[in-house]
């Protein structure tokens, strides 16, 4: 009997903790209400906007894989959160339908909302590396396809030189909140489409812009050792942390030998059971390909 006991409360406990979840988004973000503001330009509207809108945020909170399953296949029924859905049970079809005709800018502008109602309540501040809010930036690939494509499609050749369409995004994240995102867009006739490091300065300025000083560091991969992208992120007051892997940079050597001189002001504290140690040196032999004004 105490498995099936286990059982019943495993599934109270997560009844109850998606109940204090809704009641959240709906009291502090005020979530659901927002949704039910988005426009719909469907013809016909057998189902509400908001009970299909809203089972999908949380079946993606929830890491759901596979919206065909959750609202097709009879053998899901019993996985779905009751309280998400009431009434008619949208099918994939109705699902996508109406995700296809969503403005994603009106998505963008709760997005962004939420964000400000995050760094309103110090949400940022909790869980800071050394008391200063990070947040890391990097390309994602969100699709790619060698039969469907759309206007907006970036373009490659694949290893059989077949044309290959996909989109690709640089994001910018905290831990647990994704910041923003900026979608990389195609360019006509010979000229290559559109290439990480643009987006990511036209990412930065507009979280700027529209959320003012949002983190203290930003953290990037060795691709964002870049002149105008340092300059960028200095003109909106920000500093940055990159992470060079190329040993043959002269920057790399340079700065591996003073490390080794045990060189610099070092400071030390603890981040979990990790033990971080910076150096605060200046003074780099580095490329002459870049410099940063």
């Amino acid at each position: 009997m105490l498995p099936h006991k286990h059982t019943k409360e495993g599934v109270l406990n997560e009844k109850l903790a998606l109940k204090k979840l809704l009641t959240y988004m709906k009291s502090v973000y005020k979530i659901p209400q927002k949704i039910k503001g988005l426009s719909d330009e469907r013809k016909r509207k057998p189902i509400p906007l908001f009970n299909i809108v809203m089972p999908v945020l949380i079946f993606l909170m929830l890491q759901y894989e596979s919206f065909h399953t959750i609202f097709s296949a009879p053998e899901s029924m019993e996985k779905r959160p009751k309280n998400c859905i009431r009434g008619k049970i949208p099918k994939v079809d109705a699902v996508r339908d109406l995700l296809s005709r969503i403005d994603p800018k009106e998505i963008e502008e709760i997005h962004a909302q939420t964000i400000d109602v995050l760094k309103r309540n110090r949400v940022f501040r909790e869980g800071t590396i050394g008391g200063y809010v990070a947040a890391g930036i990097d390309g994602v690939e969100l699709f790619s396809s060698t039969k469907k494509s759309c206007p907006d499609c970036l373009s490659r050749k694949n290893g059989t030189r077949k044309t290959e369409y996909f989109h690709r995004s640089v994001v910018g994240k905290s831990p647990h909140v994704i910041f923003g995102q900026e979608m990389l867009k195609p360019r006509d006739g010979s000229e290559k489409d559109e290439g990480e490091l643009t987006g990511a300065k036209r990412l930065i300025r507009h979280l700027k812009k529209r959320h003012g000083h949002f983190a203290d560091v930003i953290m990037a991969d060795a691709l964002y050792l870049n002149a105008p992208f340092i300059n960028t992120l200095k003109e909106c007051g920000l500093e940055t942390v990159i992470r060079l892997k190329d040993e043959r940079r002269l920057l790399f050597q340079d700065a591996e030998s003073m490390f080794q001189r045990n060189e610099g002001r070092k400071r030390s504290f603890r981040k979990g059971k990790k033990s971080i140690e910076v150096w605060d040196l200046s003074g780099f032999e580095i490329d002459l390909t870049w410099t940063i004004s």
